[in-house]
This record gives C-alpha cells, structure tokens and sequence, in this order.
C-alpha cells in the first residue's frame, strides 16, 4: 500500500517543528504538547519508515541523512497542505483570501505603499498578513515552496526564481547621540577606524548586503561586532543607544537625523546601493489573491519612472518612513 495513505500527517507536522527547533523540548512548547508526546511522535514516524530520522541524547540532538532528506520533502508538502485554504478561498468571484506578504525588515518605499491601497480598493474583502524575515529565511521559505513571493535584498540571482526590481536604495554609516563622534564636522572615514560597529545578521549569512560588508571591511571597525541586529529596526535601536555605528537607509534614518537621533557618518557618497526585488518562486502556483497583488504591484512600479524608485541622500530630505 502506497505511503501517503498508510501515513500520519499530524506526524509528519510534528517532524517538521522538531526539525526546525532541534529540539525536542522547543518544539514540545511550540506544539502545545508535553515533551514524551512529542518523542513518541517522532519514534511512531521512525517505526512507519523504518528508519532513524534523529540522533538524539540528554544532551545532544541531530537529524540523520535520513532526517534531514525527509524535512526537506516535508515542508514542501506542509507548505502545499498550508496554501490549500487560500485556493479554497478563491472559488468565488470576488477575491476573499489572504494574501501573506513576506518582507526583510523595513522594505519601505511609496511604490510598496501605493501597490497595497490599490489592492485594497480592488478586492476590499480581501485579508493581509504581513511577516518579517531577515533575508535568507525568505530565500529558504521561497526554495521550500512556503511562500510564492517576497520582498528583500539580492545582490546575486538566482536561476530558479524570477526577480522584478523595485528600488535602490543607499545605506550610509550613522552613530547616536551618546557617541563620540556624534556632532562632529569635517570628518574622514579614518576617523570611523577602530570604533565598535553594528552588523545586519543578513550580511553575517549571505552576500545580500554585500556594499555594506565591504565597505565596513575597508572601513577596519572593531572586531568584533558589539552587536547583531535580525532587523533593520533592531540594529538602529542600537545605534541611537550609541553601542556603535551602523549602516542604515539613507531615507530611513531621515527623520531620525532631523530629530538629532542619528548622525551622519562618512563617506557622505552614495556607496552603499542595495537593489530591492520582488523574488518569487515559478514552481510554486500563485493563489488567484497572490496573482492580484503582483499585476497590481508591477503596474506600481511601472508608472514611476527608475530616478523615482531611487533613494540618495540627495532625495531623502522630506521622505517620512
């Protein structure tokens, strides 16, 4: 008899949190469940198999070969099962679905703003949920068909997903209040050298911020890192507290220097670009709500010529994030 009917699915979701948090007892809190009920979980799929998916003891815990070639089948299909309810939204004429919209932190740009008011004006009964990631768990929720599409950095492409560019935007270095170098005019980017620094977590995992971590390489910061922000709003609540200094969006970190909460930092060019796409993934079919809001999206874009969808400090003066 075929597997998928002898199978538990409730199982091979357990697998797949267990997976995710390497741990028994993590994923016992997520699930809601004790932690000998979740082992027997894990030990009944095991037995239906008919193999060892994880090597697990008090102290350690990992997935076999095994383990690990059946997680990356399992999220496709948890994924799948997941979009189920978005297609069974959609049997009627008028859009009623949810449409999940997958961001890096701080995406922020009036085209992104103007594509969703027009989405809510077309399909008014329409839901949205909105989820944050740094910008390799977005890659890897799109190569395991969880999502369609995202929103984030790339500095590299790749050959199974298309890629539509939104924006540029340039990041530039800034310190808060309580720095040092906070106030001070004539500055060279010497003067940066051997002072503590702030790093995106994105650039630490993935060249998708490559002009940052090139520039903060020449620079010569501190090493190590005084911190490491998952976000972008993380990394500048540092900076303000003046832990150290941090690249930020040019337009985002405008009004915090109006307020006197950030200061600008050399080199005071525009040489940190960072391209913003909007990545989805072609094998992954799009649910009639998520095809809406890409048409609506690239229709956006398409209406503002490219100097429009670039953020400088020479633009940036009254931009309001």
């Amino acid at each position: 008899m075929a597997l998928s009917q002898n199978i538990n699915w409730n199982l091979l979701h357990t697998f797949v949190v267990i997976a995710e948090n390497q741990s028994l007892s993590r994923a016992s809190k997520i699930l809601g469940r004790g932690q000998p009920a979740v082992s027997a979980a894990l030990k009944n799929l095991e037995d239906q198999l008919g193999v060892p998916l994880a090597e697990r003891s008090s102290h350690t815990f990992r997935l076999t070969s095994s383990g690990r070639l059946l997680y990356r089948e399992a999220v496709e299909i948890c994924g799948s099962i997941d979009r189920i309810t978005m297609f069974l939204a959609e049997t009627e004429e008028t859009l009623t679905g949810n449409l999940r919209i997958t961001t890096a932190s701080q995406m922020t740009s009036p085209v992104i703003d103007a594509a969703l008011s027009h989405f809510h004006r077309m399909h008014p009964k329409a839901t949205l949920s909105s989820t944050v990631m740094n910008g390799p768990e977005l890659i890897l929720s799109l190569s395991n068909k969880i999502i369609h599409f995202g929103i984030c950095p790339a500095a590299t492409k790749r050959d199974d997903f298309d890629y539509f560019h939104l924006f540029k935007e340039y990041c530039a270095f800034y310190c808060g209040p309580s720095h040092p170098l906070f106030g001070k005019k004539g500055l060279k980017i010497d003067d940066l050298r051997g002072h503590t620094a702030i790093a995106y977590q994105t650039a630490v995992l993935s060249d998708s911020l490559k002009s940052i971590t090139d520039l903060s390489e020449e620079v010569g910061f501190a090493s190590p890192f005084v911190g490491v922000a998952n976000t972008l709003d993380e990394l500048r609540r540092m900076v303000v507290s003046g832990l150290g200094i941090g690249a930020i969006p040019v337009q985002i970190a405008a009004r915090d220097v109006r307020d006197g909460r950030l200061w600008p930092l050399p080199p005071f060019e525009d040489v940190m670009p960072i391209d913003v796409y909007l990545i989805t993934n072609t094998k992954v079919r799009p649910s009639a709500t998520e095809q809406s809001f890409l048409s609506i999206m690239r229709e956006e874009v398409n209406k503002l010529p490219e100097s429009e969808r670039i953020f400088s400090s020479a633009n940036v003066a009254g931009f309001i994030p």
